[in-house]
């Protein structure tokens, strides 16, 4: 039996169109894992990335050969870590392929993750693939994790029946959302939007968002810091799951210590770090501890103070102190505690930003 981790990118049309990263390991070895490539070219499409290494040319009938290509030149294949090329003819015939491709890997093995990324321009390349799995359904028996652009139409993700394990949905253009309350977004347990404006408000959280552990909307121009509070004071006093994650951006300015006001003053402490940003003086910022009334400890941060691809925006991040590691901060002091008088705690937001100017 071979396991397999499966990463398919549907790349734009100027550059290498389609691509696939297959990890691979044989039942009785689970140590061992060789890592594949299939690079699938198309007429007029750009082949200028370098292939080293052990490569095979596939001819593209093998592929309505699945016993015989899989026999014959995948299983050896993946023993060599060979990288593997199928030349087709026009974009549309490399598309069917990548999808006959897909519904092979899926039928002859196990598959631990299935990761499909379509770029801002491959909608139309997800179209075709969509239009052959309505009538080849892959033998995809996980959630798969999908990253698509926002042209895509959301109801052509039910050809995984599944449903999925994470979405992401991305626009260059930050466009509305049309089907913002979309079922595949209710059910899905890790949702993400990216460069999209979201129509979402705070009593969406925990209404229509209200099972899922983990989300991020960079993008919510209906939620206040004031609601942020709230969300705060929800995490407190209401149990959550410990992979409860939310990164939420506003267009108010805030600090952490902005949204604790709803809460005891023994429930958090206050923690002064530095953000890691190479420099004579990285700068110094704060970030937040929390223990819920339940024993749960809870770190709450602004993401622009500690993320230099935030910087410069108001995104709120809260995870479970499980899953904030030492690297994404680096002590600077451990001297502040929840006994901190307000003098401490009230930094006004120029001063603070004052400290943390990367320029």
């Amino acid at each position: 039996m071979i396991f397999l981790i499966v990463k398919f990118m549907l790349i734009s049309l100027q550059a290498l169109g389609l691509y696939s990263e297959v990890i691979f390991r044989r039942a009785d070895d689970a140590d061992q894992w060789n890592c594949n490539s299939f690079f699938i070219w198309f007429e007029g499409g750009c082949k200028c990335v370098y292939v080293g290494g052990r490569t095979q040319e596939i001819e593209p009938g093998l592929l309505n050969q699945p016993s015989l290509l899989y026999d014959r030149h995948l299983l050896r294949g993946f023993e060599d870590r060979t990288k593997f090329i199928i030349e087709n003819g026009p974009l549309d015939d490399a598309v069917i392929n990548c999808a006959k491709l897909i519904n092979i890997l899926t039928k002859f093995c196990v598959v631990h993750k299935f990761d499909l990324s379509v770029s801002i321009n491959g909608h139309h390349m997800w179209n075709n693939m969509n239009a052959f799995f309505n009538a080849n359904p892959p033998d995809l028996r996980i959630q798969p994790i999908v990253s698509i652009n926002s042209r895509i139409n959301l109801d052509s993700l039910s050809i995984f029946p599944n449903g999925l394990a994470k979405i992401s949905i991305h626009s260059r253009f930050k466009p509305i959302l049309v089907d913002a309350y979309h079922e595949v977004f209710r059910r899905t347990p890790d949702v993400s939007f990216y460069g999209l404006d979201l129509p979402y408000t705070y009593e969406d959280l925990f209404g229509f968002f209200k099972d899922i552990k983990k989300l991020s909307l960079r993008s919510a121009h209906h939620i206040t810091k004031q609601q942020l509070g709230q969300l705060v004071q929800n995490f407190h006093e209401v149990k959550h799951d410990e992979e409860c994650r939310f990164t939420i951006g506003i267009d108010e300015d805030f600090l952490v210590n902005d949204l604790l006001t709803l809460i005891p003053k023994e429930a958090y402490r206050l923690n002064l770090k530095r953000s890691g940003n190479i420099g004579p003086e990285p700068e110094k910022m704060i970030w937040a501890e929390m223990t819920d009334r339940f024993g749960g400890t809870w770190a709450l941060r602004e993401m622009g103070m500690h993320n230099i691809w935030e910087r410069g925006k108001n995104i709120f991040h809260i995870c479970s102190m499980k899953y904030f590691t030492e690297n994404e901060v680096i002590e600077l002091s451990d001297q502040s505690d929840s006994d901190q008088s307000d003098s401490d705690q009230s930094y006004s937001y120029e001063s603070y930003s004052d400290q943390s100017d990367f320029d």
